[in-house]
């Protein structure tokens, strides 16, 4: 009965494990578009100022305000967010990688865990897990 119970207490660490990866995973994926939609939108807007004249007048949003600036400081602004989403996103990708791979080994311990244990397999059906 013990032996059912450490079973039981492994299966349930290796389920919050995958749960809470596969967690991880989505929030990464989330920030992965949400700096992708950054990278767009800075192109867009530099896109567009590159037509400006450099002496016409350039506002930026500052909170519920804005903010007059050189043409020359946007663009670089626009361009260090570009660089910044960039290495970001680098970064989140390879991240997600990693948390897949333990994604995988989670799974594969689950199983393995449920086909070595009948026992913990019965019990869990019992209970309405599938």
């Amino acid at each position: 009965m013990a032996d059912q119970s450490d079973a039981m207490k492994q299966f349930n660490e290796l389920q919050t494990k995958f749960v809470e990866t596969t967690q991880k995973a989505k929030h990464l994926t989330q920030t992965i578009m949400q700096r992708e939609q950054d990278i767009r939108r800075s192109a867009l807007t530099g896109t567009e100022m590159s037509g400006l004249p450099d002496d016409v007048g350039c506002y930026k949003g500052l909170g519920r305000s804005f903010v007059k600036e050189p043409k020359e400081e946007i663009m670089t602004t626009l361009e260090n967010t570009v660089k910044a989403a960039t290495a970001e996103i680098e970064s989140c990708k390879q991240q997600r990688e990693y948390l897949q791979k333990t994604l995988v080994e989670t799974e594969a311990n689950i199983k393995e865990l449920l086909q070595g244990n009948e026992a913990l397999s019965r019990e869990l059906l019992q209970n309405g897990y599938q």
